[in-house]
């Protein structure tokens, strides 16, 4: 049991070095003897845990899906906010932590979204991988808007599904935008034009 939760924690930070490494320099950018480096792992143990570098982003999207679920989780049943003001709240902690100076990363964008420009051609996989992390973030806001229709909230003629996949391309986009606008403008307007839609 011992050498069990040993190896399950070696592969864990494996996974959690990689992923701060990867989002600060991408994945074709990073070289597996580095991940190895950075949590003083032995030179070949890497295989013993990932059969591949393509196994090790799958796992590392794995790893993305549980913390988007989490947050999503704590974020959308706030039962303190109405489910608009949730859907605000999404966006305002997006530009919290790109504003915020105790995180270096924060100027990266969305560590899934720049592994979607690198990863979604290199196979059927991966890009199944990336829609399904991406699809659990979608199926929170669709739980948020029916809410928010419930309360009279949330225009009654929206689909909650269609527009949850909408406001998280948007989401995407304007973070993909806000990196070449090198602050949190296109992210605000996006939210702004976002809420407005939503009650119309």
């Amino acid at each position: 049991m011992h050498s069990t939760s040993k190896r399950d924690d070696t592969r864990q930070r494996l996974i959690e070095a990689g992923a701060e490494i990867i989002h600060r320099q991408g994945y074709n950018g990073t070289g597996i003897q580095q991940i190895l480096e950075s949590c003083a792992v032995p030179k070949g143990s890497f295989y013993h845990f990932f059969k591949s570098k393509e196994d090790f982003a799958l796992a590392l999207l794995d790893h993305y899906a549980m913390l988007f679920t989490d947050r999503v989780t704590v974020l959308f049943g706030e039962a303190s906010l109405s489910p608009l003001e949730r859907v605000r709240l999404f966006f305002d902690r997006t530009v919290e932590r790109q504003r915020d100076p105790e995180n270096p990363f924060g100027t990266c964008g969305c560590p899934v979204g720049n592994l979607v420009q690198e990863l979604s051609p290199m196979g059927p996989a991966l890009r199944q991988r990336l829609d399904s992390v991406l699809g659990r973030l979608e199926q929170g806001f669709a739980d948020v808007l029916r809410q928010g229709q419930a309360r009279g909230e949330i225009a009654a003629r929206h689909d909650p599904d269609e527009a949850a996949q909408f406001i998280v391309a948007t989401w995407q986009g304007a973070i993909l935008r806000m990196k070449a606008a090198g602050g949190p403008q296109p992210l605000l307007r996006a939210r702004e034009f976002l809420l407005d839609l939503l009650t119309r």
